[in-house]
């Protein structure tokens, strides 16, 4: 299955266009964004790799704010981080990968939570802040609130952020969150790109 998927920022300029291929070998998103981030304006590449139960494999990332830079994390069956080939014993423990300003990696945290009404979890997630490209290990917290028909609310929290409503399709694709970012459909993005 392929699909490709369109998030705005609601209050900054910015886009993310995302390609979504889930095989046998597990899923494959691709990414392209451009954003304003704390005043500095970014432009992004990604590619995560998740086995086909949603669990982080590998992350490549290339952001340009005032030059180019790049990181590559992986971790192995056992758990074990490499950040540009080098162990990051601290990220040991982290089940997911979480970056700053991308709406797609809540994706793979929900749909492996599988999370009924009123049900929550904590898990620990390597945290990708994209304007300094930095690696840490952060608590993320979910509560499911609300399940209906094509769409889902939960509550989330990264250590140190301030909480956020989701709203996510059945996937666990996300529609739109509280503050930050908005789902368009494709007719949406081609009109608007148009004028």
């Amino acid at each position: 299955m392929q699909q490709t998927l369109v998030w705005k920022p609601r209050h900054t300029p910015g886009v993310e266009t995302l390609r979504l291929t889930q095989d046998a070998r597990g899923i494959h998103a691709s990414s392209h964004l451009m954003q304003a981030v704390r005043g500095n304006s970014i432009v992004a590449n990604y590619l995560l790799d998740c086995d086909p139960q949603w669990s982080a494999r590998r992350l490549w990332l290339k952001v340009d704010n005032q030059g180019p830079r790049s990181l590559s994390l992986q971790r192995d069956r056992l758990g074990n981080w490499l950040l540009d080939g080098e162990p990051r014993s601290d990220l040991h423990g982290c089940q997911q990968i979480v970056l700053s300003c991308s709406p797609f990696t809540h994706t793979p945290t929900l749909q492996r939570c599988a999370l009924q009404v009123g049900q929550s979890e904590t898990l620990q997630v390597a945290y990708v802040d994209m304007l300094g490209l930095k690696v840490e290990a952060r608590q993320q917290h979910y509560r499911c609130l609300q399940r209906r028909a094509g769409e889902h609310l939960y509550r989330s929290q990264i250590e140190g952020l301030a909480s956020e409503e989701l709203s996510v399709d059945a996937q666990a694709l996300l529609l739109n969150t509280s503050d930050h970012y908005l789902r368009m459909s494709q007719r949406e993005f081609r009109v608007c790109s148009l004028v």
